[in-house]
């Protein structure tokens, strides 16, 4: 077998257009891939990162009470609402031993509160009576 012949041969396959094409094509849509990620990640202006931008909710019922208990994002307060009529029944802050609040969570007969730089509080419903969440 002649040298020069096998090794054309094997270039022409190395570096043929059709495999330089597909190799193109798989770099711009690794290219749009990693674009559409970086573009879905960063931070918006004019919102902090990590802030939410729809409140925190939690429903809250039992045999006398129907409630929605919201975040404030203007605030950082929990604002608890009357669920039959959607009036504000009482908003809970600093004052009442809570930190800015982040973010809600319902566990059984807890309301789980969490700031940005505080601990957890933990809330007994129906009375609202913060608790640290350390002393469980």
């Amino acid at each position: 077998m002649n040298p020069q012949i096998a090794l054309r041969q094997w270039s022409v396959v190395a570096w043929s257009p059709g495999r330089f094409s597909r190799g193109m094509v798989g770099a711009a849509l690794l290219l749009a891939l990693a674009s559409a990620l970086l573009w879905w990640c960063w931070p918006v202006a004019g919102r902090a990162a990590g802030t939410p931008s729809t409140p925190s909710l939690v429903h809250w019922q039992d045999a006398a009470h129907d409630w929605l208990l919201v975040v404030d994002p203007a605030t950082r307060e929990l604002v608890v609402y009357d669920a039959a009529n959607g009036r504000p029944l009482q908003r809970l802050g600093a004052d009442d031993g809570l930190p800015e609040v982040q973010s809600i969570a319902r566990q059984g007969p807890w309301l789980w509160v969490t700031g940005k730089q505080h601990p957890t509080v933990r809330l007994k419903l129906p009375q609202l009576q913060a608790m640290a969440a350390s002393d469980r």
